[in-house]
């Protein structure tokens, strides 16, 4: 089958609000919906463009967002904070948020209007004082187009510093989280980067999307060989708005990273697109060529594609897909010092991958785990992060029968 855009999170919060938790629904499952507001005299106005705003992830020259969870952040002072949303933002789509090191709350949003996301009584804003410099941070679960930023009258926005390491995750609905409990929120790739907790992190990842670049599954979107040196994703939102020329990425206007993660590959290998093991070498050598070209000090590294598992008598065996030809895409650049292997091999059990063939929020957990560790060791990076679980509020979901009539409905939407 085909797959389908990231499904909108918010329409599952507004029409079911439904999170399976072992079987039973979860009562409060998007905390922190946020007021919409009228903008008046009493708030003071930063357009998008306002130099103390940090974009994180990618956007496109209208500050529009795509690919995964990209964000923003930035420090304020005073006592409230709203945000306002442009014409391309997805109807009652889901936005995380959070104050400083707290809990991550959710919200859902629509465009042409203002949130407000902290307010006077706003339980963040205990011990500060109106004065101090707290930050904010939000990231989109799909798409979202920002305006402009408001706190109080007599208050203001301050730049927040970088962190001094940056990392790009690059993959397909694997890597972006779809149906995991908060989509990209719970995805591999967001646990990995943020709970590193000292860089900066973008997630260029779709589902659906082909390492090669075809028109998988018999759709417009071209593969990720193409579609990375672009804003926007390849969705059907994407080339309703672009066609056949999207806005290119300016590399040299952001940060180079200084690790790449890769991870593609499964639906290059589907039956749908049947892409040979030699084309798929062939495309990978190219993709490997094509950052390094972009970010000509970055380590990249191939994770290994862990594919799908099969009952075998009286126990389930993992059977990986691609696996030569990802050895041999490290085997090309090994004397070049600067691509590496992580295997995935053994780290996820059958249960772990959901009835829709993607991991559960464990599954999730368990790849950056490891990959979190491996990256400490091999590159002698250290664990940073402060606050709560990086993986906030979610739930461990069981292989059973509720959940894959779930997903189905999910998918039909």
């Amino acid at each position: 089958m085909r797959f389908s855009p990231v499904v909108l999170l918010s329409l599952v919060a507004r029409a079911t609000a439904t999170i399976l938790e072992n079987g039973q629904e979860r009562l409060n499952p998007y905390p922190g919906q946020a007021d919409e507001v009228s903008l008046d005299g009493s708030w003071k106005q930063y357009a998008n463009d306002a130099g103390e705003i940090s974009y994180k992830g990618r956007w496109d020259s209208g500050f529009t967002s795509w690919w995964s969870v990209p964000g923003l952040k930035f420090g304020f002072t005073g006592d409230k904070l709203a945000v306002s949303f442009g014409k391309h933002t997805s109807d009652n789509v889901l936005v995380a948020y959070r104050v400083g090191g707290l809990d991550w709350e959710f919200s859902n949003v629509t465009a042409d209007s203002a949130y407000q996301f902290v307010k006077p009584e706003s339980s963040a804003l205990e011990d500060t004082e109106y004065k101090d410099e707290k930050t904010f941070e939000m990231r989109v679960t799909n798409w979202v187009q920002i305006s402009s930023v408001s706190v109080a009258a007599d208050a203001s926005l301050v730049k927040v510093p970088e962190h001094n390491k940056t990392i790009e995750v690059i993959g397909d609905s694997l890597a972006s989280g779809q149906y995991a409990t908060y989509e990209g929120l719970a995805s591999w790739g967001f646990n990995f980067a943020a709970g590193l907790g000292n860089v900066e992190y973008t997630i260029t990842a779709y589902p659906g999307i082909c390492l090669t670049d075809k028109r998988c599954y018999g759709g417009d979107a071209r593969g990720m060989k193409y579609q990375w040196s672009r804003a926007s994703d390849v969705g059907d939102r994407a080339n309703a708005a672009f066609g056949d020329s999207p806005e290119a990425w300016n590399f040299t206007a952001h940060r180079a990273a200084d690790l790449v993660i890769i991870n593609l590959g499964t639906n290059d290998e589907r039956e749908q697109n049947n892409i040979s093991g030699d084309e798929f070498y062939r495309n990978y050598v190219e993709m490997v060529e094509e950052v390094h070209k972009a970010w000509p000090d970055a380590q990249i590294v191939l994770m290994s594609l862990w594919g799908t598992f099969a009952k075998s008598g009286s126990t389930w065996v993992q059977r990986p897909i691609y696996g030569s030809e990802v050895k041999q895409v490290h085997e090309h650049f090994k004397e070049e010092g600067y691509v590496h292997y992580f295997d995935t091999s053994g780290i996820l059990q059958h249960n772990d991958i959901s009835p829709g063939g993607h991991p559960t929020d464990v599954g999730h957990l368990k790849i950056a785990s490891h990959l979190m560790q491996w990256t400490k060791i091999k590159f002698d990076w250290e664990f940073s992060a402060t606050g709560p679980e990086v993986q906030h509020d979610t739930t461990y979901w069981n292989n059973q029968e509720s959940y894959k009539r779930w997903v189905a409905s999910r998918r039909s939407m």
